[in-house]
């Protein structure tokens, strides 16, 4: 094949890919109308363009409902435009199961249209999304749903990554033309289910070697009968071989401190062999800090 013939047919086949995405996203919005609103919906003069976040924000209709879109992941990515005139026709149909021809193009969205037409919109996504992957066009196929709405193209231009986009613009009649207006729908380019990122693997032998060294290291713990408070003077008069008695001591409630004091579990004081040892009880609770007087008296600690 010549170089030339190569290139006729790479068009040839990028003008059915285009076409096909037009067919499927026309397909999508006509039966997500018929489903959730009852009434019919054609995608007439659609076209597929490649555009940058800026000439994006240019084409936006002024008013507009402006529905952030998410793969999934809460973050904006794509968004799905709905002129005001359409929009008002869509809940009309969805309110009232008619649409008129009175011109609304005027009435700016509220957050109740968005609420209402989320599930509409996301029929729609969702059956493009289906019908794309069937088609092989992955780099459509990507999960797409309302997120949010967008306070105008400045607050879009803000939320939405400054990549270029793959973007369907298409005119849409409602109802048999009771209602006509522009329906916008753009993604990011270059980011499809063909197209996902390759990570190199992670090296794990350094976190390995920390957690062998962590587990390794030497922890203290102190088992504390119990806590004395006392006079500084009482203190200051101890003597080698005198008694401080402990009235609430108790052998049955040892605690186990860290060394910055906290208390990490709890036991029983008894012997191993011939040393003293302390039997876990389970998780340590917290007791109140008791306050005793000690009783000093003559004799051997």
């Amino acid at each position: 094949m010549s170089l030339i013939q190569l290139k006729r047919s790479t068009a040839a086949m990028a003008g059915d890919s285009t076409a096909a995405v037009e067919r499927v996203w026309a397909l999508a919005l006509a039966r997500a109308a018929q489903e959730e609103l009852g009434i019919a919906l054609s995608l007439g003069d659609c076209r597929l363009q490649r555009r940058t976040l800026g000439e994006l924000g240019e084409l936006l209709p002024e008013p507009a409902l402006i529905a952030a879109l998410d793969e999934g992941a809460g973050e904006a990515t794509g968004v799905l435009v709905v002129d005001a005139g359409l929009m008002a026709g869509m809940v009309e149909a969805l309110t009232t199961g008619t649409v008129t021809a009175l011109d609304r193009a005027g009435r700016r969205p509220t957050r109740t249209d968005a609420a209402l037409l989320a599930p509409v919109l996301d029929r729609a996504l969702a059956g493009f999304e289906a019908a794309a992957a069937e088609a092989d066009l992955t780099e459509w196929a990507r999960g797409f749903r309302f997120a949010a709405t967008v306070d105008g193209g400045r607050a879009l231009s803000l939320m939405l990554e400054d990549v270029e986009f793959r973007v369907l613009l298409g005119e849409v009649d409602l109802a048999g033309g009771a209602r006509k207006g522009r329906l916008i729908l753009a993604v990011p380019d270059g980011l499809g289910g063909g197209m996902a990122e390759v990570r190199p693997p992670v090296d794990t032998r350094f976190a390995e070697a920390l957690a062998e060294r962590v587990a390794g290291a030497e922890v203290r713990l102190d088992a504390v009968l119990m806590r004395l408070s006392m006079p500084l003077g009482a203190v200051m008069a101890l003597r080698v071989g005198q008694e401080v008695a402990l009235p609430l001591a108790d052998i049955g409630q040892i605690g186990l401190e860290g060394l910055d004091g906290r208390r990490v579990g709890a036991g029983r004081l008894g012997r191993q062999g011939t040393a003293r040892a302390v039997r876990l009880a389970g998780e340590a609770e917290e007791r109140p800090q008791q306050t005793a007087v000690a009783v000093l008296s003559a004799g051997r600690m």
